[in-house]
């Protein structure tokens, strides 16, 4: 004989038991506020720099080629100022150099040992312990350059750095810019249109209601 089954409490006899349904992810609601929290603390911040960012690369771009420019006449003035004192000597490269400046000691005519706190000017090539020929200001022997080189050196590398920069960077100024523009045209033109929309609709508005009005007063006089 077989025992009777039994049944959940609350279950009629022959039926499945009720689904429970699933509990919603409680991190779900809380992930959505923080990047709402998120976005509307950064939005206020990055909006402005994204509008001004073509004026803040071709203001970058401007001050690359003015830092350029002034490179090139700082040196031209220190190789004028070597020119009109000049003075000879033989120099050893010194080891501790950087990409800054490379150290050199040399005896002016003299006999003083100088060991130029920036360098020598345009040393590129230099190894430490190398022999060189150097020219110096003889009134200030702290001014001084390979012999045999200039400002013209510069030319070349600081104009292809200057033209480089402004290739990649001002395409990328004038194309923000144009975008930006054209957003600006196309919210002009939605306003416009928006504008133009309302007047017509407060044209028929009043035309309704002076046809409203107009039937109302044939009304009474019937």
């Amino acid at each position: 004989m077989s025992s009777p089954s039994t049944t959940p409490s609350g279950s009629a006899p022959g039926t499945a038991p009720a689904a429970v349904p699933a509990a919603a992810p409680a991190n779900q609601g809380a992930g959505g506020r923080l990047l709402d929290e998120a976005r509307g603390l950064l939005l206020p911040v990055v909006m402005p720099v994204v509008r001004r960012l073509p004026a803040i690369i071709l203001s970058t771009a401007g001050l690359v080629t003015l830092v350029g420019a002034l490179v090139l006449v700082g040196a031209a003035k220190d190789d004028a100022l070597i020119a009109a004192n000049s003075a000879v000597a033989t120099a050893e490269v010194l080891p501790g150099s950087d990409m800054s400046r490379t150290l050199i000691r040399f005896t002016t005519d003299d006999g003083q040992t100088v060991i130029p706190e920036r360098g020598v000017f345009y040393p590129r090539g230099l190894e430490p312990g190398q022999l060189v020929k150097v020219e110096y200001d003889s009134t200030h022997p702290d001014r001084v350059r390979v012999l045999g080189r200039d400002v013209s050196i510069g030319y070349w590398p600081i104009g292809l750095m200057i033209a480089i920069f402004c290739a990649v960077t001002l395409p990328i100024a004038f194309h923000l810019r144009g975008r930006q523009l054209r957003r600006l045209e196309e919210v002009r033109e939605t306003a416009e249109r928006m504008a133009k929309e309302k007047a017509e609709q407060l044209v028929e508005e009043e035309a309704a209601q002076k046809r409203d009005q107009m039937r109302a007063e044939a009304d009474q006089q019937k």
